[in-house]
């Protein structure tokens, strides 16, 4: 698990990140979150490159809090949201949120919050750089469609957080 301060925008905000391997519960955290009883962003490991691209999709659904501008109801379903290419919310879930039999969950939390979801997740902390092992990097470079003349010129995330950074304007 790392902390991360949201600086320059949200210098008052730290999220944390926590990677988890061998999760038996992800239907039971799921539903604690429906339920409003912890707090946080259940997302598909193999969907995540490097924790860069969820520190920009988590800025801009805090900033986007700010300015009550959320396109979705709640903050964490935000940064769902953030990390998709697509502009259709029910999309971001298929896409990035967990499914219930999920092994590998990467966790998004206020870093005052992520204590109580910590209790609840049934697995295994691993470090954030295992994420470049278990992504799906042929699959996100179709996802985003990125080309092969993007690469030569950038990595891979660099090429993933544009796209985030700019499905806003296309």
């Amino acid at each position: 698990m790392e902390t991360f301060n949201l600086e320059p925008l949200l210098s008052d905000t730290s999220i944390s990140v926590a990677l988890y391997e061998n999760v038996t519960n992800a239907s039971k955290l799921k539903t604690l979150i429906k339920d409003g009883e912890i707090h946080a962003a259940l997302i598909k490991a193999e969907m995540v490159l490097d924790v860069f691209q969820v520190l920009v999709a988590s800025s801009k659904a805090f900033y986007a809090k700010t300015q009550n501008k959320l396109k979705t109801k709640l903050i964490y379903t935000e940064i769902l949201f953030n990390l998709s290419p697509s502009n259709k919310i029910s999309e971001c879930f298929k896409l990035f949120g967990v499914e219930d039999e999920a092994t590998c969950v990467l966790v998004v939390a206020r870093k005052e919050d992520f204590s109580e979801v910590d209790k609840h997740v049934e697995g295994d902390i691993c470090p954030l750089s295992k994420l470049d092992n278990l992504c799906d990097k042929q699959y996100l470079k179709k996802l985003y469609k990125v080309t092969d003349e993007e690469l030569k010129v950038c990595s891979l995330t660099d090429c993933v957080v544009s796209q985030m950074a700019a499905k806003e304007i296309r």
